[in-house]
């Protein structure tokens, strides 16, 4: 018996140890043609339809979270020829399609509309199944309802959608899959509904929901469903797009920024432009690499979770991620007269950019050019101001307008365009979300004032100086003011991100940025990505830079002497 004992220990031992070795379970990697992300991908897109349209969710007869969160678990493990079936039972289930008025929807009138969602998968019985298709088909155009209890309400002013209804919990730590896809879905839903710039996205949004399914569901915390989102929403190309209460990439790259502001060259050099506390680089230094690492292959991995408009606009949105280090001291390899040159910079834990505030909201140049600085100009009664502005400047020999800033007051191009042109003029065309159909877009004019009583014409030269830093309303305030009479706009392109924003609360609280309102040409020529392009063309050089000179103000100057010498 002691001999049996021995040999079952040895035995058992024996088994232990290759279980020891096994290797451990692994679930099937999920692609975005597995039969679960198919099954997901679908139910985002009913549920996200049907929560903007259906009267259930509109007048909050139902929680649309709530039902997402029973729906998740059975469709995900569902058969594929099931989903359809189980979809249409819980569609029928929120009840009859009555908005309770008796005035019907209207479409948009198709000239005065910009369709961007693309709902054609409604019409298409052999993805739906024939009768969800048909009953998906019975909701809206909506009718002007009471939206108080609705997952969207609108701005009394520019219609900018709200979305203050949505549920948050701050205790929702995204370790669940149903956390995560709530999360997910409320974010694609509401882009596929409300982003005004869908049709210039380089990629299908509905094929980059296939593709985030898989990655949403291998995260696991709050940092990993941020990043995810981040990495999504890039493909948007929208520099507003942010989360507003953490910065998930920087817990990833690190909290120690260097102390210097760069800008970019015309060859895509990063250049230190000036410093802020003590540190061994120099203004016009040429950034080389950081920590060892050559500075475009950082460029290239970061900006995968930062919405950048294009390769060639980098600086604003990507720039203070660049030079960031998970180490307090970091070595930052520059050029620096024809030499490359290594140094060891102490970062600071200051997160924004170090802006730049201007002192003198105006002022009056050698040669009598008077020269204005929008992001100083006090706030109040925006027209009283701009008024004492002109009057001070009235007798100068021309005016420069420093737009490489954020105005302090997002009106004041309107009271200012007022001395600029004799008569005012459609400067732009403003798309704004329509209220009864979801994923279209009514055209509206922007136009500008022209003088009034209240004003003058300024007759002498005008130049608006413009560059990468030039964003969002920056961009809205030179459409306007470029259309003035005897107006240029000199500088580089601006960054190419405009229209108004709305904030989205993601299921913790945590509110994510994004454009909700589409900027274009008088002739509806595009603007977002691209941005606006000058008259003269201008950039700074790296010499300049190192000598401190604002080589777009100097040409500025130079073109005003010359119009006034002709």
């Amino acid at each position: 018996m002691k001999n049996i004992a021995k040999l079952v220990a040895v035995l058992l031992c024996i088994c232990m140890l290759f279980t020891s070795c096994a290797p451990a379970e692994t679930t099937e990697e999920l692609s975005a043609d597995s039969p679960k992300v198919q099954n997901l991908e679908k139910l985002c897109k009913v549920w996200g339809y049907t929560k903007y349209n259906h009267p259930a969710f509109l007048f909050g007869e139902k929680d649309w979270d709530e039902e997402l969160l029973n729906l998740i678990p059975v469709v995900s493990e569902a058969k594929s020829d099931e989903v359809n079936d189980i979809l249409h039972e819980w569609f029928v289930g929120l009840g009859e399609i009555d908005y309770g008025t008796s005035r019907p929807g209207s479409k948009p009138i198709e000239s005065e509309a910009v369709v961007q969602a693309d709902t054609n998968w409604i019409l298409d019985e052999t993805y739906l199944g024939e009768a969800l298709s048909a009953d998906m088909q019975k909701m809206g155009p909506v009718p002007k309802i009471d939206r108080s209890k609705a997952p969207v309400k609108f701005s009394t002013g520019q219609g900018v959608p709200n979305f203050k209804m949505e549920n948050t919990d701050v205790g929702c730590s995204y370790q669940t899959e149903e956390e995560r896809l709530l999360g997910l879905f409320r974010v694609w839903n509401a882009i596929e509904y409300y982003f005004p710039y869908l049709d210039i996205m380089d990629e299908s949004w509905h094929d980059l929901l296939n593709e985030f399914i898989p990655k949403i569901l291998e995260a696991s915390d709050v940092q990993s469903f941020e990043l995810t989102i981040c990495e999504m929403t890039a493909h948007l190309h929208d520099v507003h797009v942010r989360f507003i209460n953490s910065q998930p990439l920087k817990a990833v790259v690190g909290e120690y920024l260097a102390p210097v502001n760069m800008l970019r060259t015309e060859e895509g050099q990063w250049v230190v432009s000036d410093l802020r506390g003590d540190c061994p680089l120099q203004a016009g230094d040429v950034i080389l690499k950081l920590d060892g690492t050559d500075i475009k292959e950082i460029e290239e991995n970061r900006k995968k979770y930062v919405s950048v408009p294009n390769d060639e606009k980098l600086n604003n949105p990507l720039g203070v991620y660049l030079l960031r280090s998970k180490d307090e001291e970091m070595e930052i390899t520059v050029l620096r007269d024809g030499k490359e040159e290594t140094y060891s910079v102490k970062g600071t834990i200051e997160y924004t950019r170090m802006a730049r505030k201007r002192e003198k909201s105006h002022e009056i140049l050698d040669g009598n050019i008077g020269f204005i600085n929008p992001d100083s100009l006090s706030t109040g009664d925006t027209g009283t101001v701009v008024r004492q502005v002109m009057e001070d400047l009235r007798d100068t020999d021309g005016l420069i307008i420093d737009l490489r800033q954020y105005p302090s007051d997002t009106n004041m191009h309107i009271f200012l365009s007022m001395y600029l042109q004799k008569v005012g003029t459609v400067y732009n065309i403003m798309t704004v979300p329509s209220q009864s159909v979801p994923g279209t877009f009514i055209k509206q004019e922007m136009v500008s004032m022209g003088v009034t009583p209240a004003s003058f014409y300024y007759e002498k030269p005008v130049v608006v100086l413009m560059d990468e830093s030039s964003i969002s309303n920056t961009e809205f305030s030179i459409m306007d003011l470029r259309t003035g009479d005897n107006v240029v706009v000199l500088g580089n392109t601006s960054l190419g991100t405009d229209g108004d924003i709305t904030e989205l609360p993601l299921p913790n609280g945590n509110l994510l940025w994004f454009t909700s309102c589409g900027i274009y040409t008088p002739e509806m020529g595009q603007t977002q990505r691209i941005g606006l392009s000058p008259d003269i063309e201008v950039y700074p050089t790296v010499e300049g830079i190192k000598e401190g000179r604002d080589e777009l103000k100097e040409a500025a100057v130079a073109y005003i002497q010359e119009q006034n010498a002709k």
